[in-house]
């Protein structure tokens, strides 16, 4: 099946945006055009389609939709990208000409030309102000590029051009870039996830064994240059002796962690304790219930409010169930899918630390253990065996059967946990939103198989 694919028009400046490139190719001037498939990094495929059609090394500005047109039609998305050498001629497909010339003439269609001026007014006043959109300005990645070269230059590293930027927005950024040794990673975020500066400089500090090491920090742009860790991330392996490693990795990390939890917190990781979870129990499910009672369509079945009682009541007894066992709060990844998970055969790096949390552990391991399950869902032995490694090294302070017993009831507080993590739930415009609310209302579902099945094992265990 052929995939979904994006159209995005493109606005490809040089000399400070005094200039941008339009395409000759049709029998009227228009702006470079490219289709990219939509579940993709939108930034990557535009600058290597920008290369391969106009043999053009540029970099992404801003992706954005396109503003209305004059005559209320809709439109394809925008991206506004910078060429990369100034002065570097184009193929026969494009030709440069002011910019000047493409808002005030008639030579592009009404839309494009609104969308150029739009364009170009966001860069001059990206210039105007740049801390507030960083990476949406002409010329930030030579900034870039000088900043790195300091970095680097005490460990008799150089730049040598090269680079893949992944990511494009005006105050998030994730380039690998090349050197003559290792390459490196910069990354960039703002809100929601300015967090994950703090958070990633403090788990470099305790635990670099088990995260990328830090070469450099840039506080102006919340950013941070990372190693690039060698190895295979896990979703692309599926020897049994990988997923060992990382759950072993991860219960000793976890374990390591329990003596910093309260500087961890102050890093910036979310507060997801179990008397934290358990305070989000009645005003998560009283949102849910509003938002079964706002479902208009079935299937999927709407859940009735006593069933919606029962989930609370099973979530309760789970945290004070948990709470019995005694098993320390540790760090945890509530995004801890197996792309950032990367393996070698010196260790084991966890990557993307913006949904960091301080919780109970196996909720963590949960996620793990939900992939393990989907590498290999006509088996059981993956899921045993990843089991297994990870509570191997846990058995130095628990015994097996408390262990066990305590794992019963993580599946369902890993669908909580992740649910109430976010704060979307919250906010008043969530009933306004379908895509939200449908979502919630399968994570409420989900919990609520899980708590039957927890009752049903217990009722065996009983009898």
């Amino acid at each position: 099946m052929r995939p979904d694919r994006t159209k995005v028009r493109l606005i490809i400046t040089r000399h400070g945006a005094s200039e941008i490139l339009l395409s000759t190719q049709l029998s009227t001037w228009s702006l470079p055009r490219l289709e990219v498939p939509t579940d993709v990094r939108f930034a990557e495929q535009l600058v290597a389609g920008t290369k391969e059609h106009y043999q053009l090394e540029t970099y992404c500005l801003s992706i954005n939709s396109c503003p209305a047109a004059p005559d209320g039609s809709s439109s394809d998305r925008y991206a506004v990208l910078e060429a990369l050498r100034q002065d570097h001629e184009v193929s026969q497909a494009g030709t440069w000409i002011s910019s000047a010339a493409a808002v005030s003439e008639a030579i592009l269609s009404p839309e494009e030309r609104a969308a150029v001026r739009s364009a170009l007014e966001d860069l001059r006043q990206n210039v105007v102000e740049p801390d507030k959109a960083p990476f949406a300005r002409p010329g930030w990645i030579e900034e870039l590029f000088g900043w790195v070269q300091s970095q680097i230059e005490p460990l008799g590293l150089r730049l040598t051009g090269g680079f893949r930027q992944l990511n494009a927005s005006p105050t998030f950024s994730l380039l690998r870039i090349e050197t003559t040794g290792a390459a490196v990673w910069f990354k960039a975020t703002g809100e929601p996830n300015a967090h994950e500066l703090p958070i990633s400089v403090a788990l470099h500090r305790a635990f670099a064994n088990y995260v990328p090491q830090i070469l450099g920090v840039h506080p102006t742009w919340n950013a941070w240059l990372s190693e690039d860790v060698p190895g295979s991330t896990l979703d692309g392996l599926a020897d049994i002796s990988t997923w060992v490693k990382a759950a072993k990795a991860l219960s000793e990390l976890q374990i390591a962690s329990v003596t910093r939890t309260n500087r961890l917190l102050e890093s910036g990781c979310r507060d997801l304790r179990l008397p934290q979870l358990v305070q989000q129990i009645d005003p998560f499910l009283v949102r849910m219930s509003e938002l079964m009672a706002m479902q208009t369509k079935e299937p999927p079945r709407k859940l009735t409010d006593s069933e919606i009682a029962f989930l609370g009541d099973r979530l309760k007894a789970a945290c004070s169930e948990l709470e019995q066992f005694r098993l320390p709060t540790t760090l945890g990844h509530l995004d801890l899918n197996p792309g950032n998970i990367l393996v070698s055969p010196s260790r084991c790096c966890f990557l993307d630390w913006a949904e960091a949390s301080i919780s109970h552990p196996f909720v963590t391991f949960e996620y793990l253990r939900e992939q393990a399950r989907r590498c290999s869902p006509q088996s059981d032995a993956l899921e045993e065996t990843v089991v297994t490694a990870y509570l191997q090294p846990w058995n130095s302070f628990f015994s097996r059967e408390t262990l066990e017993h305590a794992m019963a009831y993580s599946p369902l507080l890993a669908v909580f946990a992740y649910a109430v993590a976010g704060k979307k739930w919250r906010s008043t415009e969530a009933p306004q939103n379908p895509l939200l609310t449908g979502y919630l209302r399968s994570l409420v579902r989900r919990a609520y198989r899980e708590a039957e099945q927890l009752s049903v094992r217990r009722e065996r265990c009983l009898s």
